[in-house]
């Protein structure tokens, strides 16, 4: 099968999985949202870039009787089932990485009920997404599939000073934060520091203590040169439903950073008591207990984060998502999806 892959968050440099595809059947080609030009970058609303990569990919699907459409996250997936119902109706869809921060509602939950009637498949990186999005876009659990994120270990940027002299905590990410919360654990902990890299969204309007250092669209690898460096990392998560901080979460396992997190069933498959400190949402005093914890029983924290780089060796390594396209391969040349 061809597989034409749209995303509207990545560089033309993104080639998805076909640098580590060794199977002949499967081919990759891709389709880049991001805007290109004046016009795409004024146009925001509609996402001119997006819809203008989704209409390429539709109409490029009509050209080839193997080709299979892949759209990355929800938005480019309603949009790519739009745009297919019109173009090409009956072409194969997946919805890849499908998960939200905010849920739709209004206008837009209507056309996203209406629209992803037509994917064929949705994959999922947590199973509690597959209840949540089955019940609320009325579509059967069967066409949703949990995989576990997977990523190679993070690049980290080798002489970026610290940003701090001394030990230090971490926090990276963005989507489905509590900055609130861990606001008022440092504020809770003075003698503790901690730098944050976020966007700006994410923690607008917050009022942070002076132990706290907050950085913002920084470059990857100095991005995890911080929380590589740091002597543990927290991922405080709005509730225990809240599915986000999966990329964070995998990659500092990866680096073997100790780690604090939200207990939310939307990353249950990923940490347990074993391999973090687990935390109560909203709740700043067990949070600043937890950080207390990765500074003064490093031995213990550095035990789980030992265990937690070995589990998500395993779990996280990308022929994971390869063997689901190869497995999807053989669906669709039997007529199975």
């Amino acid at each position: 099968m061809h597989y034409i892959n749209i995303s509207d968050l990545v560089d033309r440099d993104w080639r998805f999985l076909e640098p580590v595809s060794t199977a002949p059947e499967l081919s990759w080609d891709m389709r880049y949202g991001r805007p290109q030009n004046r016009l795409e970058r004024l146009i925001t609303r509609p996402a001119v870039a997006r819809y203008r990569a989704c209409m390429s990919a539709v109409w490029s699907s009509r050209r080839r009787s193997d080709a299979v459409l892949v759209s990355h996250l929800p938005n480019v997936t309603l949009a790519t089932a739009g745009l297919a119902r019109l173009i090409a109706p009956g072409r194969p869809h997946v919805a890849f990485a499908f998960n939200y921060t905010h849920l739709p509602e209004g206008r837009r939950l209507a056309l996203s009920q209406r629209y992803f009637q037509d994917v064929a498949e949705f994959v999922v990186f947590s199973r509690h997404e597959v209840g949540l999005y089955a019940d609320l876009f009325d579509l059967p659990p069967s066409r949703f599939t949990f995989l576990p994120w997977a990523m190679q270990a993070p690049e980290v940027a080798s002489h970026h000073p610290p940003p701090f002299e001394g030990a230090y905590l971490s926090a990276i990410g963005g989507e489905g934060r509590d900055y609130h919360v861990l606001a008022e654990a440092m504020r809770a902990a003075p003698d503790l520091q901690l730098a944050i890299v976020a966007r700006p969204a994410s923690i607008e309007g917050i009022c942070f203590p002076e132990n706290v250092k907050v950085f913002t669209n920084l470059p990857g690898p100095v991005t995890w040169a911080i929380a590589q460096k740091s002597c543990g990392m927290a991922i405080p998560l709005r509730t225990d439903r809240t599915p986000n901080g999966h990329v964070t979460l995998v990659g500092a396992q990866l680096l073997g950073v100790p780690l604090a997190v939200t207990r939310s069933a939307g990353v249950a498959d990923y940490v347990d008591s074993e391999t973090a400190l687990l935390v109560s949402p909203q709740d700043a005093g067990e949070m600043a207990h937890a950080l207390r914890a990765l500074t003064e029983d490093t031995e213990a924290a550095q035990t789980r984060a030992a265990l937690a780089r070995k589990c998500a060796g395993l779990r996280s390594d990308v022929a994971v998502w390869l063997r689901y396209f190869t497995e999807l391969d053989l669906r669709l040349s039997d007529g199975r999806l």
